[in-house]
């Protein structure tokens, strides 16, 4: 890779990305408009606030990578996404000077490109999709035919934590695709394998509309649908207090955090343990990544992605307090009192007994905590570091006050102490 302008590009993260995406090509910084015989992947809006890059000469792709739309997105996102989709069929990416050159070797040129083509017996162009930076951050793709239509989304494992997360997702998608679903759609495995040191998965593109669905307002979640996933896999009543998920999280602890940190949590587990040793939750599995941003509506369909986080053996109801936390939490913060209010608000309730809702947010807590704990000893990870704080600090109040999620007035809670995640 070379860096053919300004200094303050060397070394930029997306030319690494692009680079390690085409690793026989010569990447750089494009100094202008598209050039004869480049390939170029523009920035959208620009290098400044990247969203997207997209592939230049392209025009129905470019165009089609602007197109996709999740429950959150709020109606001007989505007018101002089909406003630069419409410019970019017109042909305004001649307008787009911020731009990554790629050019390829003349001798058996490889490439993210030429091994989807492979895998899906068509001609691809890719667009690149830019995250938030976090430690589970990886390159997410939409493979296209040139002419536009979407063939695939695909994810790559990059990094230790990225490639044990694109396995753990394809094996949820084989487990998922055995059921058929009344009230969800989800994305079928087309393909999971390895290219050079990266793990791929490719997977079908799930349809969405461009129109909000306003009769489902963002922050009520798709409870029955929610519902259904559950019954999918359901595992019975069992013993909180000595079920695996809270084996699993207690074999854990020594790998996650610091000492005081371990001591802070390993005692929350142990309140749980010493003050429900009889309380009993209906056991299934979960999404673990339900929010508003992961799903949209279409008909009366939940289409529902990113599975990564799947798991089974844990308590119905967990993905009812993650999508309202979630939701509560991209307008107030992560906060640790913005935990605490969220799972207290009527639409997070699944359980009617209190007992049974207050064991249920605690172990919900728990396996986030965990979660976070884990994925702060990785790149990227001072966000997610800020959220283990919140989580454990909302997760240690709450498990030495129990009913505090039905008592108005029970106290001070738990201090603000932690900024808005993402």
């Amino acid at each position: 890779m070379t860096a053919g302008a300004p200094g303050h590009w060397a070394g930029h993260p997306l030319l690494d990305t692009v680079a390690s995406l085409w690793p026989t090509a010569r990447v750089s910084i494009a100094p202008g408009r598209r050039g004869p015989g480049a390939k170029e992947l523009i920035y959208v809006p620009n290098s400044d606030d990247p969203r997207l890059l997209v592939p230049a000469g392209h025009r129905r792709a470019s165009a089609a990578a602007l197109l996709r739309f999740n429950h959150y997105l709020p109606i001007r996102d989505r007018l101002r996404r089909m406003a630069a989709a419409g410019g970019l069929r017109m042909g305004a990416e001649r307008l787009l000077a911020h731009r990554i050159a790629v050019v390829e070797s003349d001798v058996a040129p490889d490439s993210i490109e030429t091994y989807l083509s492979e895998v899906l017996g068509q001609e691809v162009v890719v667009s690149l999709g830019i995250g938030l930076s976090r430690a589970s951050q990886k390159p997410v793709l939409q493979a296209f035919h040139p002419s536009g239509g979407c063939l695939a989304f695909v994810k790559i494992g990059d990094s230790g934590p990225t490639r044990d997360l694109v396995g753990k997702e394809a094996d949820a998608l084989r487990l998922i695709g055995r059921v058929r679903w009344s009230l969800m759609s989800v994305p079928k495995l087309i393909h999971v394998g390895s290219w050079h040191s990266f793990e791929v998965l490719v997977m079908s593109p799930l349809p969405v509309r461009a129109r909000p669905a306003f009769r489902r307002p963002v922050p009520v979640p798709p409870a029955k649908a929610m519902r259904e996933l559950a019954r999918a896999f359901a595992k019975g009543n069992q013993l909180v207090a000595t079920s695996g998920l809270i084996s699993r999280l207690r074999a854990s602890v020594p790998r996650t955090a610091d000492e005081a940190t371990a001591t802070t949590y390993s005692d929350a587990l142990d309140l749980i343990q010493a003050r429900y040793p009889h309380a009993v939750l209906d056991y299934a599995a979960w999404h673990g990544d339900w929010s508003p941003w992961n799903m949209a509506w279409r008909r009366r369909r939940v289409q529902l992605w990113d599975w990564e986080r799947f798991e089974t053996g844990v308590p119905v109801g967990m993905d009812r307090l993650h999508y309202v936390l979630s939701a509560l939490a991209r307008t107030e913060g992560f906060t640790a009192p913005t935990i605490v209010r969220a799972l207290a608000l009527p639409t997070a309730r699944e359980y009617v007994r209190p007992t049974q809702q207050d064991v249920l947010a605690l172990v919900y807590l728990a396996t986030i905590v965990n979660r976070y704990l884990t994925g702060s000893h990785h790149g990227n990870a001072s966000p997610v570091q800020a959220r283990a704080a919140a989580a454990l600090e909302a997760l240690s109040w709450l498990s030495r006050k129990p009913g505090a999620l039905h008592t108005s007035g029970s106290g001070p809670g738990p201090t603000d102490q932690v900024g808005k995640g993402d």
